[in-house]
């Protein structure tokens, strides 16, 4: 139990600053967590930039979306995740997103070493704590983004799942999918057993009502606002009221005239993802899945000899697509970020361990890779560091 609170020991140590969206995660926080609301003005932006860190530029980057009345409102993604994080931003301010992804790699952590078979369970700690700090998973908790809430979704979904408890598996799914679109694939392992019928329509309707019922305040709020289901639907009907703050500035009036239109379209398309980018999210050093979450490879090893897993991996399969084909395969990230909701199909894969020689070795070059996450959490990978190349100056320096 000790070691799976490192996250958080990460969180607690490592410097603050912003990666990626993190400024839209971060006003929203504020917003609920000060003002009780989503909407944006001046008092928002003289908030966080009197707040702020110093040397970041919070809030660049940030996302905005004006309604049909033309008030503006913070933040082109779910308020799930930063509703959960008010109360640690109100007493930590800008850390208090590390400690809650802390908290959630713990949380994942304990579940997946609870899934291991209890004669197993000692080899299920170390299994665990091994598979999740040595992996890119650990970095994401400094980054205060959704990544580490959404790995944290998918582990719970699967445990609660194979637990038979439907309602709370579907109530996880709602969260997924009302946080991104593509989670709501997971849905997919329980239609498949319902094929099957290893399950009954009637658990099928427990598990979709309770994810519908997860998942509608913030489908309302989207339409209320925006008047789609998604705000990255919004440049393929009324792209000007979606708008992005490139630049940090110290005013309102400034701000109003650096905004401009998002012009690219994240509608999910599969031509946006070709063969040679599922190659390389599977093993390409700069972002590939054997690189970046190494310990796969001893997952999969096991899952094949215990002949398990196989209709949680199409799942994660589907939600992957799903993933790489309504987002950008180069955006800010640690390796790709979009296998981080994925991972827990093989950190679940399996329930014993059999330690002979092959599995030994897969876990000793696993370890070998994975020690570069915890030694040097890399911040923003949006050129796309090779995890070769962070491995060949930790053996040669």
């Amino acid at each position: 139990m000790a070691l799976a609170s490192l996250p958080l020991l990460m969180s607690l140590v490592i410097p603050v600053t912003r990666y990626g969206d993190a400024s839209d995660y971060v006003m929203m926080a504020m917003s609920i967590g000060h003002d009780g609301d989503l909407t944006y003005d001046a008092v928002d932006l003289e908030r966080v930039m009197a707040s702020r860190p110093p040397g970041t530029d919070y809030p660049a980057g940030m996302f905005l979306l004006r309604d049909s009345a033309g008030s503006l409102h913070v933040g082109g993604h779910s308020f799930y995740y930063p509703l959960l994080a008010v109360p640690f931003c109100l007493l930590l301010g800008f850390r208090g997103f590390g400690v809650l992804n802390g908290l959630l790699l713990g949380g994942s952590i304990v579940l997946v070493a609870r899934s291991v078979s209890p004669e197993h369970r000692t080899g299920g700690w170390a299994w665990a704590v091994s598979g999740v700090c040595c992996s890119a998973a650990i970095d994401y908790t400094i980054w205060p983004m959704a990544e580490t809430w959404l790995l944290f979704l998918s582990t719970a979904f699967i445990c609660a799942y194979r637990r038979r408890a439907f309602w709370i598996a579907g109530g996880l799914l709602g969260l997924g999918a009302a946080t991104h679109a593509p989670m709501a694939l997971w849905a997919a392992l329980p239609a498949v057993d319902c094929l099957r019928r290893r399950i009954r329509p009637l658990d099928i309707l427990v598990l979709g009502g309770c994810t519908l019922m997860m998942a509608a305040p913030q489908a309302v709020y989207n339409l209320r606002v925006s008047g789609v289901l998604h705000p990255a639907w919004l440049d393929l009907r009324t792209a000007s009221r979606f708008l992005y703050y490139p630049v940090a500035f110290p005013g309102q009036e400034q701000f109003d005239r650096a905004s401009h239109t998002v012009t690219f379209t994240r509608f999910p398309r599969l031509g946006h993802i070709s063969l040679r980018d599922v190659v390389a999210a599977l093993v390409s050093p700069k972002m590939g899945l054997v690189w970046f979450y190494p310990l796969v490879l001893l997952a999969a090893v096991r899952m094949w000899r215990e002949r398990r897993g196989g209709a949680t991996l199409a799942a994660a399969g589907l939600v992957l697509v799903a993933f790489c084909t309504a987002g950008s395969l180069s955006s800010h990230q640690v390796g790709l970020r979009y296998l981080n909701p994925v991972y827990p199909a093989f950190l679940l894969g399996f329930q014993a361990f059999r330690w002979d020689r092959l599995e030994r070795v897969l876990l000793v070059i696993g370890l070998l890779l994975g020690l570069t996450f915890v030694l040097f959490p890399r911040a923003n990978s949006s050129e796309l560091i090779s995890q070769k190349a962070v491995l060949t100056a930790l053996l040669y320096r």
